[in-house]
């Protein structure tokens, strides 16, 4: 069993970030110890590693807990379920996609200070910077 703190300290978050979630109804199976101390076994730990890290994906806490809900009304929800992630795992490849580009955008503009700090010489390519550009456009189009 892990109190607050170590569940905090575990995955990284604050103590005010555990009870939170806790209060908004995403750790089903929450105790309490004979303290009214909240506890949490193995099974809330990964609820709740659940949860944060559908959240880090940018779903809404209100989505999450209608998660939480349809899980706990069993297999005949296993449909609703499934949308739900393969929808926000949809959204995070294109989030992905996104940052691909700005990492190249970004490696460009250091390698070309790089090259200028080490007093080399470095033309700077407006057609790659354009062929990213229409590139992210047509994502964007979609």
């Amino acid at each position: 069993m892990y109190t607050v703190k170590e569940v905090a300290e575990i995955l990284g978050v604050s103590v005010h970030t555990v009870r939170y979630y806790d209060d908004q109804g995403l750790i089903p199976g929450t105790k309490r110890d004979s303290y009214n101390q909240r506890i949490f076994d193995d099974m809330e730990l990964e609820w709740l590693f659940v949860s944060i890290s559908l959240r880090d994906t940018g779903l809404p806490l209100k989505e999450i807990k209608r998660y939480i809900e349809l899980y706990q009304q069993g297999d005949s929800t296993l449909q609703q379920r499934f949308e739900i992630m393969s929808k926000q795992r949809e959204k995070v490849l294109e989030e992905m996609e996104n940052l691909k580009l700005r990492i190249k955008v970004l490696d460009r503009k250091v390698d070309h200070y790089a090259k200028l700090l080490a007093g080399k010489e470095d033309e700077w390519s407006h057609e790659y910077m354009q062929k990213l550009i229409w590139k992210g456009r047509k994502k964007n189009e979609k």
